[in-house]
């Protein structure tokens, strides 16, 4: 069965992640008070999203305070399947001394949590160029996979110094120059410079920050970036992805639940004016990365649910102060916010289908406008804006098709009162998820889109409290009709509560009646329970696009 094959090719990626894998740069000085369950919490967020690794960066100083966490790191790693690697930062507080990088690729580079290349642990650097020399070393050392961040020399001299001691390169470069959207010169430049060695492409969806003590205060545009880079990263298949980042909150740049008074240490550190990150979640950023990791790494998606995601700035560009905030970097050509920055509210939605889309600002409504459609009108994703237009209040956004609202959602309000008095050059980002679509569309890269069956939903209602672990369950599926269009059934995981206390296999026969009638067989086994000592009966309902139930003895 095709999504048999589908879920297969699923599982066996989760075993080695060697190429095509998508990381978050983790700002470990934002993580040193985590205890292993923060670290859970953070890669179960991750894995959500479909990412699978973090880059651990920290600076030469920290390499012994931090220790601790990475140890922590490493160990939840190892229990969720996921993937860490190194990001040695030279630039913070200089170059890091090659017997520590030696002793933290000894240590961690074999452990079973570590990202692989060509079998090899993958490491990076942000920044250091002058200390290449070094890398011949610890590559003998250790048998890393070395893929720096090398951009203040460029590609070509990143890609031959030390004798090429680069295995690949990561370029930090994910932000525009100016008033401009981003475009993928540089990455291409890259790309040719490496000769065929792997490229890993960084991906943000903002940034601004204005931490004086760090001597930072500047922004890039985002806008519409979130969208055009993952839509470059289609066209372009690096080899590795690099999301910047998960949890850099004064640089505005982060992906991760905000996760409170603990993590904002940086601000006072930096001597920020004011928390620019407060009440300003990024969640929504991550609502639709599934869809585009998963065609990203197999030119294919299905959408199983509509879903959209939206962000603006809560400030007009020439409402307060600017904080003495620039556009571009110190070494750029820098301009005024206001010639970079537009005031308009951005969205993304997933849809199996065209449809309209409207924003409402304090009250007044004006339809958007869709600037990104796919290549055949269908199902896809949709992008585009509304402009604020001078007004301020509340905001909503509707999405509708043929007059019947799909999705929903209100925003934080805008407003012309600002933060002592300076514009926050941070994002507002929101997410809405609709129902559950009665049939899965499949696209892919051209495109091109396919229903593919009825969306399984199952519950299994037990008669015990005692919950177990999830269930692993398998189906297989066969059609009874000749129908032009065949459903399938694909697998499920679900949760029950059960008394069982021995390993228990439940086999079910259930009809289901689509646009065609499927047979489908569900065999879930469940682990057993520590305490449980008698047997129960549940009934599990699976909800295709009709509705059948079956009673299962456990």
């Amino acid at each position: 069965m095709q999504w048999l094959t589908l879920l297969a090719s699923a599982l066996a990626g989760m075993a080695t992640v060697d190429a095509k894998a998508v990381v978050a740069h983790f700002m470990m000085v934002n993580a040193d008070y985590y205890a292993v369950s923060d670290w859970q919490t953070d890669i179960a967020d991750a894995q959500a999203a479909k990412i699978d690794g973090f880059a651990l960066n920290f600076a030469a100083d920290q390499a012994d305070r931090l220790a601790n966490q990475v140890a922590n790191a490493f160990q939840a790693a190892n229990a969720a399947g996921f993937k860490l690697m190194f990001s040695f930062d030279y630039a913070g507080a200089g170059a890091w001394d090659s017997s520590k990088v030696i002793s933290y690729l000894k240590q961690y580079g074999g452990n079973s949590a570590h990202l692989q290349y060509n079998g090899k642990p993958v490491v990076n650097t942000f920044e250091g160029p002058q200390s290449s020399g070094d890398w011949p070393n610890i590559k003998s050392q250790t048998g890393c996979f070395f893929m720096p961040e090398w951009d203040s020399i460029g590609p070509s001299q990143a890609a031959t110094t030390s004798n090429s001691v680069a295995d690949g390169l990561f370029s930090w470069t994910a932000w525009p120059n100016g008033a401009n959207d981003m475009g993928t010169g540089n990455d291409q430049a890259y790309k040719s410079a490496l000769g065929g060695k792997p490229y890993m492409m960084a991906v943000s969806p903002w940034f601004y920050t204005n931490v004086p003590g760090f001597n930072k205060n500047w922004l890039w545009r985002g806008d519409d970036l979130w969208f055009d880079r993952w839509s470059q990263v289609q066209a372009l298949q690096p080899e590795l992805v690099q999301i910047v980042t998960w949890n850099d909150w004064p640089e505005s740049s982060y992906i991760s639940p905000l996760r409170g008074d603990k993590s904002y240490s940086a601000f006072s550190a930096g001597n920020a004016n004011y928390n620019y990150a407060l009440d300003m979640p990024h969640d929504g950023w991550r609502t639709l990365l599934p869809y585009r990791i998963d065609m990203y790494k197999n030119n294919a998606a299905t959408i199983t649910s509509e879903a959209a995601s939206f962000w603006y700035r809560t400030n007009p560009k020439d409402s307060c102060n600017t904080g003495g905030t620039l556009a571009n970097a110190p070494w750029q050509s820098q301009l005024q916010p206001s010639q970079v920055v537009q005031d308009k509210v951005f969205f993304t939605a997933l849809l199996s289908s065209a449809a309209d889309v409207s924003v409402t600002i304090g009250g007044q409504t004006q339809n958007g406008t869709w600037t990104k459609t796919p290549a055949n009108g269908g199902a896809g994703l949709y992008h585009g804006s509304a402009n604020f237009n001078g007004r301020t209040g509340a905001v909503s956004i509707i999405i509708s098709r043929k007059g019947t609202t799909v999705l929903q959602q209100t925003g934080k309000t805008i407003s012309t009162s600002c933060t002592n008095g300076n514009s926050n050059w941070n994002a507002w980002v929101g997410s809405v998820t609709g129902r559950t679509l009665p049939n899965a569309v499949r696209v892919d890269a051209s495109g091109s889109s396919t229903t593919i069956g009825a969306v399984a939903s199952t519950t299994v209602p037990a008669t015990s409290s005692t919950t177990a672990p999830a269930i692993s369950t398998t189906a297989s599926s066969s059609l009874t009709s000749s129908a032009t269009s065949s459903p399938t059934t694909p697998a499920s995981t679900t949760r029950v509560s059960t008394t069982a206390n021995t390993a228990t296999t439940v086999t079910a026969t259930v009809t289901v009646t689509a646009s065609a009638t499927a047979t489908s067989t569900v065999t879930t086994t469940v682990a057993p329970t520590s305490n449980a000592s008698t047997s129960a009966k549940s009934t599990a309902t699976y909800t295709m696009q009709g509705t059948c139930t079956c009673k299962c003895e456990l």
